[in-house]
């Protein structure tokens, strides 16, 4: 349903044309960002059948892009709070594990992709931010049976996690992130991806 995105090349263009906007470093942002994240990591705690010689419960290829608004910020013990509304993208690399069916468990090869929204609220001081986010995503997973056949269901459900971030300048910031996303394989299966990702955002 969403396309795949190539997010290690998303991120390499990001580093590629900074210094391109140098220049527009120097004028004060304004409250729009966007930015792309690659998941170099995702836990699906799925659990494997006995005797499965290929299971891998985590899937390696995964990303999310999103795209922000932030409101007006608040003096904080120091620092600032910085409270943020985000529409997000999400892609799950592919896992290998068992999956819950109507007919018992069966190995499967399985995917995700779905789209949120969520609040975000972080906290800056200097060059450093940490934040926490919640809301809600739709997603939709799929997965194919070893033993042939396939399926595929859609979830809305709630999202939640953490991050940090350091500003290179007004307007680049590195991202290191922990995403927990809701995802349903099929009418027996549903479980809680915990992505792991490092990326880069930009605030116009």
């Amino acid at each position: 349903m969403f396309p795949s995105f190539r997010f290690p090349a998303a991120l390499l263009a990001l580093a590629t044309i900074a210094p391109l906007h140098a220049n527009a470093a120097e004028a004060a942002p304004g409250p729009i960002y966007a930015g792309a994240s690659y998941g170099f990591r995702a836990s699906s705690g799925l659990d494997c059948i006995a005797g499965q010689s290929d299971c891998d419960k985590s899937s390696k290829r995964n990303g999310k892009a999103y795209v922000g608004y932030s409101f007006d910020a608040l003096p904080f013990q120091g620092g600032v709070a910085v409270p943020s509304i985000e529409l997000v993208g999400y892609m799950g690399g592919e896992v290998k594990s068992g999956f819950d069916t109507d007919a018992g468990k069966r190995a499967g090869r399985g995917k995700f992709s779905g789209l949120g929204m969520q609040g975000v609220l972080g906290y800056q001081f200097d060059a450093f931010t940490l934040s926490g986010r919640a809301g809600a995503a739709y997603t939709q997973g799929k997965v194919d049976y070893l033993g042939g056949g396939s399926d595929k269901k859609s979830k809305i459900g709630l999202t939640y996690g953490l991050g940090a971030a350091y500003a290179l300048n007004k307007n680049w910031s590195l991202h290191l992130d922990w995403d927990r996303v809701p995802v349903k394989y099929n009418s027996k299966q549903t479980t809680k991806v915990d992505m792991f990702s490092l990326g880069a955002s930009y605030r116009f």
